[in-house]
């Protein structure tokens, strides 16, 4: 995640410049700052989804050892995309790259999930099936988005990165859905 900031950088001999000049070059890394936040963010939340399967995982077997190494080998290309993304925000096919790269590390983490879970083999049996849908729902949310913006980018739209600041609000309207579930309704 701290390596996504390399690719805001200021480009050429800046010695020299007058205030103005500074001011351009400053606003030239507004998309490169937009594309470190979208990832770094995006990255965080498979972070977190990643440590909240592992803490239900109690044991591990070479697939799913597999599988977090090949979602690694993409997380390790999020600088890459996320530079290529923010360097020419208008082109569609580099925000398909960024947004194929989010989706294959993001099926990762889904597949990963899914993987431990089926018949419970990698899992604490007692882990109930609504928590495991519950992972798989929140597992499910940045390939999603992943598939929208690839579609944005595919049919030319600029800026189709910008689909994932829908995230958190997804991710929000998840949490306020179960919590409703275990509540038998909206009320508190």
């Amino acid at each position: 995640m701290t390596l996504l900031v390399i690719g805001v950088d200021l480009t050429g001999d800046i010695n020299g410049f007058t205030p103005d000049q500074v001011t351009a070059a400053l606003l030239d890394q507004v998309p490169d700052l937009i594309h470190y936040i979208i990832a770094f963010l995006l990255i965080a939340a498979l972070w977190i989804i990643h440590h909240m399967q592992f803490y239900k995982i109690h044991y591990v077997d070479h697939k799913l050892l597999w599988m977090t190494i090949g979602s690694l080998l993409f997380v390790g290309l999020m600088p890459f995309s996320t530079d290529l993304v923010g360097d020419f925000p208008t082109y569609p096919i580099c925000a398909f790259i960024f947004e194929l790269n989010l989706l294959i590390t993001s099926l990762l983490f889904y597949l990963q999930w899914s993987y431990a879970t089926a018949n419970r083999h990698l899992i604490d049996p007692s882990i109930s099936a609504e928590s495991i849908s519950a992972g798989k729902q929140r597992a499910a949310v940045i390939p999603v988005l992943s598939i929208i913006g690839i579609t944005f980018a595919v049919a030319g739209i600029q800026w189709s990165t910008l689909v994932y600041l829908f995230a958190p609000l997804v991710f929000l309207l998840l949490h306020l859905y179960g919590t409703k579930l275990k509540r038998g309704g909206w009320g508190f």
